[in-house]
């Protein structure tokens, strides 16, 4: 058993107060010779204030009462209760080919023994065979809270095998609402490789010691390592719509300046296809979902709730109109955007090694299974207390009933 509160087991001192008060009223008085006294009988059993065994009872009662207190202020939890094995265990794998190599016998064994075993993606797909990735660009890890949510179960023990990268420090707080188990792959050989874009036809883009660079196939000479594979491949689809025409052109404007300069492929569209997957939304507009592989900007006044907080939604307080916005007015516009998407993309923060202390405080265990058991026990201790209080009060009433007879 474990106290969540053990500081008040100091409250258990007061039961010397009962303890105290029952020896002093025991206490023999001063006889004192007062006149007629001579023709009082002699009471002897009435006089005498000894150690009397008809008082204990009470002060043993009241000394429980003081400690069931006590134990009931420290909120005791029973552990013992929750010692057994957890009937089922839940695997959930990021899609990484070296993660899933480094722990392929671990997660064919959880197949071939019938536990769930699911790919970290927004389908939470389940696995079946390990033949093949869903997801080889490994953008899975930003629907963990999601999946984690979706399957989990009361009593199951998850199990997560994670690649360990700043990816996931970059990520909010994830609650997992029961036991759970890290398998974390730490690949030394990436620690200084840079991320880039695939461009096509063999170009790509990257941050080279702060800037934004495009490399074309010949070009290799003073180039950082890059990844084995790109964060993102061939044309970024982008959204640009915003009620105000002159403000769409504006923008349109800007990401044509930052086309051409980076030779960066893009397809704008100036209405919404719902089939379509965006990576860059431009608008004015409320955004209804966000997808967190996305990035969004939005201008003015519109409302986006706690969306603002999210690290791949930005706010702009102005429309971007040569009248309202500075910004456009000095023709840093483009170079902005060009900022935004280096950030979404994390261009400019070569992966690092994370640490097992870091990982651990990324994770919140919402509903520890040792507590469950506590509301179990603090009932009957209420219980208990309540009739040792009625028993106490009944003994001290019949106590003090039999001393006015007398």
């Amino acid at each position: 058993m474990n106290f969540l509160q053990p500081f008040m087991f100091w409250g258990a001192l007061a039961i010397a107060i009962p303890i105290f008060i029952h020896f002093w009223h025991q206490k023999k008085g001063k006889e004192l010779d007062w006149a007629a006294m001579q023709w009082l009988i002699d009471k002897s059993q009435q006089q005498s204030r000894g150690f009397r065994l008809d008082d204990l009872p009470l002060l043993v009662v009241r000394c429980f009462l003081i400690l069931i207190l006590t134990v009931l202020l420290s909120q005791p939890v029973i552990k013992w209760f929750k010692q057994i094995e957890h009937a089922e265990r839940i695997h959930l794998v990021e899609p990484s080919v070296n993660l899933v190599n480094n722990y392929r016998f671990e997660i064919e064994t959880a197949i071939k023994n019938g536990d769930k075993v699911f790919w970290i993606n927004p389908e939470s797909e389940e696995i079946k065979d390990l033949s093949s990735i869903s997801n080889p660009r490994n953008k899975g890890v930003l629907y963990l809270q999601e999946v984690i949510n979706k399957v989990s179960k009361t009593g199951a023990k998850l199990d997560l095998y994670l690649v360990g990268n700043q990816k996931l420090l970059d990520m909010p707080k994830i609650y997992i609402p029961e036991a759970y188990q890290l398998h974390l792959l730490t690949d030394s050989s990436q620690n200084y490789s840079h991320k880039f874009l695939d461009l096509g036809e063999g170009k790509k883009l990257f941050v080279n010691k702060g800037l934004l660079t495009a490399a074309s196939p010949g070009q290799s000479d003073n180039l950082p390592r890059l990844e084995s594979t790109p964060v993102h491949a061939g044309k970024l689809n982008v959204l640009v719509e915003y009620k105000n025409k002159a403000e769409q052109q504006t923008v349109e404007a800007a990401l044509g300046s930052l086309s051409v300069v980076y030779s960066l492929p893009m397809e704008i569209d100036l209405k919404n296809i719902s089939d379509k997957k965006y990576d860059l939304v431009l608008t004015d507009q409320k955004v209804a979902k966000t997808n967190p592989e996305v990035l969004y900007v939005l201008s003015g006044k519109s409302d986006t709730g706690n969306q603002s907080l999210v690290s791949n939604v930005v706010q702009l307080q102005d429309s971007l109109r040569i009248q309202t916005s500075e910004m456009v007015n000095s023709g840093q516009l483009p170079e902005f955007l060009g900022d935004l998407l280096i950030s979404h993309f994390k261009l400019n923060e070569p992966q690092k090694l994370i640490s097992q202390k870091q990982l651990k405080a990324q994770f919140v265990q919402t509903k520890p299974l040792e507590v469950n058991m506590e509301g179990s026990l603090r009932p009957w201790l209420l219980i208990l207390f309540i009739a040792l209080l009625i028993l106490e009060r009944w003994m001290a009433l019949k106590k003090t009933i039999q001393k006015s007879y007398v």
